[in-house]
């Protein structure tokens, strides 16, 4: 599954840049997505955790847990989760190959990237990912929602050149909370939750990250499916 051309060209530090060096609200934004792992599916101590399509790795550079395996096709990308964390688990993996046995984490995160996928590569690759995890384990997926504000965003971003190009570059699957929870349970997984996030909280996020955090806490409970990116924390079936 090779990157389309356009996510070859972006900087394997891009998400971590954007979370500390980013524009106000792109900070927020991407704060918003450590705030629900932190809310959902923190790293645990006593549990070996994969973040797939890690990028920059910013949930390793974040929890600082020594058992969080980062995984990602570029080269760059892991080179950045080494700089930024000693002794960081990176490895250069694709996705539908990965390279563990079967039954090996406990928790995964596969965050905004099964919309990178086509339909057939994404639920290939969620197979793969419920072939490395052990019966019970859980993995939490964002995407975004295509049902929401969201398509307004990415229309703006790509006109204002604000992001790399998404609709026309990055995004080649469009998720709603129905297709997402389809294919995840097509796939060996059973859907525990399901919601979204980043209706209002990258602006609260902006406030302060506490105001931010807080926000995204309420969204988790009570957003439904209004929000920006949706989220399902998913169970492997045994």
């Amino acid at each position: 599954m090779p990157l389309p051309h356009v996510e070859s060209e972006i900087p394997g530090a891009y998400q971590l840049d954007a979370l500390l060096r980013g524009r106000r609200l792109q900070r927020a934004w991407h704060r918003a997505r450590l705030d629900l792992v932190a809310r959902l599916l923190p790293p645990a101590c006593d549990s070996l955790s994969l973040d797939l399509a890690a990028g920059a790795g910013i949930v390793t550079w974040q929890f600082q847990q020594p058992r969080v395996v980062s995984v990602d096709l570029r080269i760059d990308a892991c080179r950045a989760i080494r700089a930024h964390t000693r002794g960081a688990h990176a490895i250069v993996a694709e996705l539908g190959r990965l390279p563990f046995r079967p039954a090996t984490f406990s928790q995964l995160y596969f965050l905004e990237t099964l919309e990178h996928l086509t339909l057939d590569e994404g639920r290939r690759v969620l197979e793969e990912v419920r072939r490395v995890t052990r019966a019970g384990g859980r993995c939490l997926i964002t995407t975004p929602n295509y049902r929401s504000h969201w398509v307004v965003l990415e229309w703006l971003l790509d006109a204002l050149r604000l992001t790399p190009p998404l609709a026309k570059g990055q995004h080649v699957s469009q998720y709603d909370s129905e297709t997402l929870g389809r294919t995840a349970e097509a796939t060996g997984w059973r859907v525990l939750r399901l919601g979204s996030f980043n209706l209002f909280a990258p602006l609260a996020g902006i406030v302060s990250p506490a105001v931010g955090a807080w926000a995204v806490d309420v969204e988790a409970r009570g957003a439904g499916h209004a929000g920006a990116l949706l989220y399902a924390v998913c169970e492997a079936i045994p």
